[in-house]
């Protein structure tokens, strides 16, 4: 049942394109994961060391939306001396180092000098900053950057450089990236990281195959429908259309809402207050149709020829691919030498 909506219609285009864009639907999945990095954010704070938490997720699962939302739980705060930061979030430079990681929370915490002075100087710039801050919880997003992928080889400076903050500063971290990522912490060699990241999460998608999945799954939409700055509701959560994006997203939270944001934007060009089946294909075709250029746009297929058809996902074993490479490399000297 949709209730009672909001009269939009004497706000602006992009007011009511940024109230979708702001849309956020705190679902049980979702409200899990919260509690779990709240209990070691305040847990930490009184444990012989930091309860720290790794949370995979794959592409569209939510896990920049989980981030930014769980940063804005604790704002920062100015104060006549310093600026607080409770909850500081960062992301994994693609090709980290000690140093550039170090950088990119310095910028972060608003440091000018961020890019200046050694690794060495720029870590304990940073551990400073953390303790001035009052800083409580890090969250670094796309933890895969942990890993040269033109050896496959996990990142092992990297990796002390994260357990040295660690015990430096005495402040819990949650590492966000893709599922296969936790073979780092796993890694040989990694085992003091390993320790220190017992806590193992997942972000998962939406699911299909049983009555109460699919009733989870419209409830969502539902929420998001009454969300929408139109003045009609849409109906997403009805059982035909819910399939449907289902079919287009695999119950995937971040890509459902790629469809529907830019899918309200089509509609108010169009003098429209509700989304109709040809706004959300047209929002597929721009959104999620060149991710995967085979997928059929289910928002145009016949009911009968809707299917849900799994993504094609990268899976990795890094610990293959880094015996792989060391043979290549062994093999390559043997093969200078005897060149020479």
């Amino acid at each position: 049942m949709i209730g009672k909506r909001p009269d939009y219609s004497k706000m602006t285009k992009m007011k009511r394109c940024e109230l979708a864009e702001s849309i956020f639907i705190e679902h049980p999945r979702l409200k899990e994961l919260i509690a779990q990095i709240r209990h070691a954010q305040l847990y930490s704070e009184i444990s012989a060391e930091p309860e720290c938490v790794f949370v995979g997720g794959l592409p569209g699962a939510g896990k920049t939306t989980l981030t930014e939302h769980y940063e804005q739980l604790f704002p920062r705060v100015i104060h006549e001396d310093r600026v607080e930061v409770p909850v500081l979030c960062g992301r994994v430079p693609s090709k980290a180092t000690d140093k550039n990681l170090a950088t990119a929370l310095l910028l972060k915490l608003e440091d000018p000098a961020a890019d200046k002075g050694t690794a060495f100087n720029r870590t304990m710039r940073l551990c400073r900053f953390i303790r001035v801050c009052g800083v409580r919880l890090i969250i670094l997003d796309e933890f895969q950057h942990f890993v040269d992928k033109d050896s496959w080889r996990v990142l092992k400076n990297v990796s002390d450089w994260l357990k040295n903050l660690i015990d430096e500063t005495g402040v819990p971290i949650v590492l966000i990236g893709m599922p296969y990522a936790v073979e780092i912490l796993d890694a040989p060699g990694n085992e003091q990281l390993q320790r220190r990241f017992s806590v193992r999460s997942s972000i998962e998608p939406f699911g299909w195959d049983t009555d109460e999945e699919r009733k989870q799954f419209r409830v969502f939409l539902r929420k998001v429908d009454e969300k929408l700055p139109l003045n009609e509701p849409s109906y997403l959560s009805d059982p035909l259309t819910a399939f449907r994006v289902y079919c287009a997203t695999n119950g995937r939270v971040g890509k459902v809402m790629k469809v529907v944001r830019r899918a309200t934007e089509l509609a108010l060009d169009d003098g429209l207050e509700r989304l109709r089946l040809d706004t959300l294909a047209a929002a597929y075709d721009e959104r999620l149709m060149a991710d995967q250029p085979e997928r059929v746009n289910p928002f145009r297929s016949r009911q009968e020829d809707l299917r849900v058809v799994p993504f094609e996902e990268p899976q990795m074993n890094f610990a293959a691919m880094s015996r792989r490479s060391r043979r290549k490399a062994r093999e390559e000297a043997i093969s200078h030498v005897l060149r020479v």
